[in-house]
Parts: structure tokens; sequence; C-alpha cells
């Protein structure tokens, strides 16, 4: 059985039967199932917030199926995303994936279209953990989808992959066959640049 149908059954069973979490804190659970890659650890401590990552998927897809549906691709991709990410706040980490996974399906969605729903860089960035704070902004969609479009091409592709996509430095080293320091910087440079561009177009628009 694969890993992704094995996390579809966890998480339909914990739909039907109510398990006890134990006393183990947060830190505990993910170290557990980080050394031993038991799914029913990563089970375990995504239960105690189960609830809130189907609040987050309702509020942004509107829909009840497809946020349960949401809810599920969200857990799939904790089976490998908890292995690979130095988490230090798992129920805050787990909060930021969840928009950013909701915000994707819309955007995969809305491709053609005009989105409803736009991603936003915040200052109080944490590049550690992926706390990119996304909001629903629909004034500031196409302002935002310029300045990402103004980008050069290589920090674009880093931007999305990191903020969007939710991939590691790593793995986007890894998949462009760049080094570490190098993706490092075209996200930081990448993210002062929108920053730059976001800020002229805000005063740009307050003057007329």
């Amino acid at each position: 059985m694969s890993r992704a149908k094995e996390a579809i059954i966890f998480i339909l069973m914990l739909r039907f039967f109510k398990k006890s979490t134990g006393k183990e804190s947060d830190d505990q659970l993910l170290q557990r199932y980080q050394s031993s890659g038991d799914l029913h650890w990563l089970g375990l401590l995504f239960e105690r917030y189960a609830e809130l990552v189907y609040g987050v998927c309702l509020k942004y897809l509107k829909d009840e199926q497809q946020a349960e549906d949401a809810s599920i691709g969200i857990f799939e991709s904790l089976i490998e995303k908890a292995l690979k990410h130095d988490i230090h706040n798992f129920k805050s980490w787990l909060h930021v994936l969840s928009k950013n996974y909701c915000l994707m399906q819309l955007r995969k969605a809305n491709r053609q279209g005009e989105q409803s729903f736009a991603p936003e860089i915040m200052h109080s960035l944490d590049v550690r953990h992926h706390t990119i704070e996304i909001e629903e902004k629909k004034d500031s969609s196409s302002s935002l989808h310029n300045c990402i479009e103004q980008l050069p091409e290589k920090q674009k592709a880093c931007i999305e992959a990191f903020y969007l996509e939710g991939h590691s430095y790593k793995e986007i080293a890894d998949f462009r066959k760049e080094k570490l320091g190098t993706i490092r910087s075209y996200i930081q440079n990448g993210r002062r640049n929108l920053r730059i561009c976001m800020e002229k177009l805000a005063d740009y628009n307050s003057e007329n």
C-alpha cells in the first residue's frame, strides 16, 4: 500500500473513532514520527489540529466536500514534509501549510481567470518555518501578481516554489540543481524586490 493511500485510510479512521492523543507534547509526537516514520504518531499529532485544518480549508474553499478533500491532501503532504522540515511550532507551521495548500488549489482552479484570493508576503516573515502570512485581499491581487511577474526568472521560480508550493530550500536546490546558498539568495532577493514593488505601487495608488 502506498503512503498516500495509508494517509487517506488513517484520516478517514480519525473521522469515525475518537482517539486519545495522550500526554505527549507536539514536539514529542513529531520527534517520534521523524525518528520512526510511523504514521501512527503523525496521525495522533494531526488529530489535535484536524478541526483547525478543516476550518482553514472551509474558510478558503467555501465548500464542505472540497474542505474535506483538502484536509486529506494536507495530511498526505505532511507525510513527507514533516520529515524534511525543521519545525519548532507545529500548530503555527501546520496552519500556514494549510492556508498555502488551499490557496494553491484556488490558484490552479482560477489559473485562466481572475484570482479571488491572492498571496501577500508580510513583513513579519520567518523563513525557517514558511510562516508567510497569506490573506484575502482582492484589491492587491493584480498588484502582487504584476510584481511577481516582474521578478527575474530565477527569483520568480524560487519564490513560487517556496511560498506557493511549499517546497523547502533543499528541495528547490535539488530539482533546480543549484547550491543551497544560491537558492536562499534568490528567495531573499525576490522577497525584497516584491516588497519594494508593492510599496511603490501603494505610494502611486495613494497619490492618484
